[in-house]
This record gives structure tokens, sequence and C-alpha cells, in this order.
């Protein structure tokens, strides 16, 4: 299975959130709300995040 990555967009009200080192580790789960993006501490939305697979060492973005 793929590990999974994110990073906060620049335009989302969360990307001061962003940690030091990027991207950091995310899961998707199945929740009643938008804020489907697990990792960081926190929960967010699809549309607040870039997501990216690890591919070697480097990340290759899927959104």
């Amino acid at each position: 299975m793929a590990e999974l990555f994110s990073a906060i967009r620049e335009d989302s009200k969360y990307f001061n959130q962003n940690p030091k080192n990027l991207p950091f580790p995310v899961r998707i789960v199945n929740t009643t709300d938008a804020y489907r993006v697990k990792g960081n501490g926190d929960q967010y939305r699809l549309e607040d995040v870039y997501l990216f697979v690890k591919a070697g060492r480097n990340f290759q973005p899927i959104n």
C-alpha cells in the first residue's frame, strides 16, 4: 500500500499549521463531515491540502 502525504495549500486558512517537515504523513478517514484528511495532529478538508504519494525518495502529487 502506498504511503499518503500532504501539505496544506497556500490559500487555505489552515496554511499556518504546516509543520517544518513537508509533506507530512496523512490518512483519509470516513467521516460525516468534510474533514477527511487526518494528519499533523488535526483533520483537514480535501480542498485545503495537496496530496502526495511517496515514490522512492520523491513525492508525486496526486491532486
